[in-house]
């Protein structure tokens, strides 16, 4: 008799011992799962507000030559036609934004970091260095300092695909993944890998 009381003290005990385990187990997972979700928060949060997301800032010269005149179907008006030459300086942006930054693993020591890409955030024109040589008025038209905007805005496209030909993207990379680096470092971080898609 006393023997099987044992057992069934043992037997009722069991289960209630099974479910402690199960809920510390499930408590603590879930209490790492949050602290993990809220670390790589606070990270992103720190890449965002501390680091400058532009890493690379490229500034240049350019020198374009402008003719053009009016035309109704293709045909010239005559007295029309303007030819000047605009010397100007472009400044260009390149980097990451936050959106870019995904971290693929954060054990606390070691993060690993994927960046899907490094891209041209901005590209201007600055104003105060902006001349105009050799411009000839017609009698129909001025020059107009929108319209000398506009013609130089065709060529910027042009001036970013002939930096990217250049290798501007890699510049990019190695500037991002540098101070990504020392970023991670300072918040304490031990071994940090950082990848580009």
């Amino acid at each position: 008799m006393i023997k099987r009381k044992k057992i069934n003290k043992v037997l009722v005990l069991l289960p209630i011992l099974i479910l402690i385990i199960t809920l510390d187990f499930t408590i603590k997972t879930f209490i790492n799962e949050n602290n993990e979700y809220e670390d790589n928060t606070k990270v992103l949060s720190t890449i965002s507000q501390v680091l400058d997301l532009n890493t690379v800032k490229y500034t240049y010269s350019n020198i374009v030559a402008v003719k053009k005149d009016k035309s109704i179907n293709d045909i010239k008006i005559p007295f029309t036609e303007q030819s000047f030459i605009i010397k100007y300086e472009g400044i260009i942006n390149g980097g990451i934004k936050p959106e870019d930054i995904h971290i693929v693993e954060n054990t606390g020591k070691k993060i690993k970091i994927e960046v899907e890409q490094c891209r041209i955030l901005d590209h201007y024109i600055d104003d105060e260095k902006l001349y105009v040589y050799d411009v000839k008025n017609s009698i129909f038209n001025k020059l107009d300092t929108n319209e000398i905007l506009s013609d130089i805005s065709k060529y910027k496209d042009e001036y970013e695909e002939k930096i990217i030909e250049e290798g501007f993207i890699d510049e990019i990379k190695v500037s991002t993944k540098t101070s990504l680096s020392n970023l991670l470092k300072n918040i304490g971080y031990e071994e940090i890998i950082i990848t580009f898609k």
